[in-house]
């Protein structure tokens, strides 16, 4: 029988690469909700809507499908999650799903599992300011709201201005993620309720950044937890904050790994997650071996899927597609083209500013030729105003994603400045507002 594999919100990209996986020429292959319906360029999302239209578009699809998966964050994990559970799909369950997706109640699972290795945290209501300056922690600390995406809204704050500044700004944007969110919340179990703390929170947290910073992909089968690939995320900018390249594969010790594995390991196990995908990012200083877990994510990432292909044969969109269907995925090693992968990210440091110029058809596909094993993403085009763009962290613009494989690390950081020297951005700055 042919199986019906049900995407949600996907775009072309992702979707050839799932059409590439073993066994998928004769499966069908659905997508339900597009990529621009999830992630709307304006950032305004009725989650209550999406559900609905998903759980339609499936049933249009013939009924119960033999996976249903995602590989975005919220609101496609959130998605996910309910509608496996809708139609009776093996999948994480959405109130673990909801432990790992919102950035408190993560950190008190955290604490009751593992204390020793949990940072201070703090909920504060932005919307209560006195309350949230005298509840805050020492500084510095990073603010960040419970439920964020691609760091909207993450701000580091060093005195009692910058915490103003970061609440106001909360209080203009939070509700655009907070409140679809609160729509997922209330579709939980009636019994399930940790506390009060809904999306319209932030959480002040303890600085636990490091020199290194990595991600684990992994999943949860029968309650075991495997680790499947390790990727390094190189941080840059003023504040080194802004990812520059996820590099796949991790040059990390395996005592690292194994450390790393077993806290994520204990977090899933306490919150009763299985069945499901996860990516866990830590950061990790090599001098003292400090190791801190930052977040847990229940989906694969969309960013290292091509990275997977490039260096393992396939993209890991196999791992929820088997998870679904109730067997242990058995991802491929090493039987790619490439030794080493990367996405690379072009950004703009500017506070504000006008985009002038883009890269052209030609250009990309000059590099194209030069390049067989390089995929470009424009992000933004001739005319947009950089601070239009809602998804986008608090001290950069992405302008570019550049996916490029090779022999070795030097080989694709050579590539990459010659993709930089070749592909032309103009953006002319606008000034600060007074």
């Amino acid at each position: 029988m042919t199986a019906t594999i049900i995407v949600i919100g996907s775009d072309e990209y992702n979707l050839a690469l799932i059409r590439e996986l073993p066994g998928m020429k004769s499966a069908k292959i659905q997508p339900v909700l597009h990529h621009d319906d999830v992630q709307p360029a304006h950032g305004r999302i009725d989650f209550d809507d999406l559900y609905k239209r998903a759980k339609a578009g499936i049933e249009d699809a013939g009924g119960k499908p033999d996976a249903i998966i995602g590989d975005l964050d919220f609101p496609v994990s959130s998605l996910v999650s309910l509608l496996c559970r809708d139609f009776d799909i093996p999948y994480a369950k959405p109130e673990a799903v909801a432990l790992c997706e919102h950035k408190w109640w993560m950190r008190r699972e955290q604490r009751a599992a593992m204390p020793a290795q949990t940072p201070e945290v703090r909920a504060l209501n932005p919307f209560e300011p006195e309350l949230a300056r005298k509840d805050a922690p020492d500084f510095p600390f990073w603010l960040k709201p419970v439920k964020g995406h691609s760091s909207v809204l993450g701000f580091m704050i060093r005195d009692a201005s910058d915490l103003d500044k970061a609440l106001h700004a909360c209080r203009q944007k939070i509700h655009l993620m907070g409140e679809p969110f609160n729509q997922f919340l209330a579709r939980l179990e009636s019994d399930f309720a940790p506390d009060s703390v809904d999306g319209n929170y932030v959480v002040a947290e303890e600085i636990i950044s490091a020199p290194r910073q990595f991600t684990l992909e992994g999943y949860v089968f029968n309650g075991e937890t495997t680790i499947y690939g390790g990727v390094d995320s190189v941080r840059g900018g003023a504040l080194n904050s802004s990812f520059s390249r996820f590099q796949y594969p991790a040059e990390l010790p395996e005592t690292v790994v194994k450390k790393a594995t077993e806290q994520a390991s204990t977090f899933l196990r306490r919150i009763g997650f299985d069945s499901a995908p996860f990516n866990v990012e830590f950061f990790w200083d090599p001098e003292s071996d400090a190791l801190n877990l930052l977040e847990i994510n229940p989906r694969i990432s969309k960013s290292h899927a091509p990275q997977f292909r490039m260096v393992d044969g396939h993209s890991h969109h196999k791992v929820p597609i088997d998870l679904c269907r109730g067997r242990e995925p058995d991802m491929p090693q090493g039987k790619g083209k490439d030794a080493i992968a990367a996405k690379f990210i072009v950004r703009s440091f500017e506070a504000d500013g006008i985009v002038e110029r883009v890269p052209s058809k030609d250009e990309i596909a000059a590099l194209d030729r030069i390049l067989p094993d390089i995929d470009t993403k424009i992000h933004v085009e001739k005319g947009l105003q950089l601070s239009s763009l809602f998804y986008q962290e608090s001290y950069s613009y992405e302008l570019a994603d550049l996916f490029l494989g090779g022999e070795s690390e030097q080989m694709i950081e050579d590539a990459f400045t010659r993709c930089v020297d070749s592909l032309h951005f103009h953006i002319k700055p606008l000034p600060l507002a007074s």
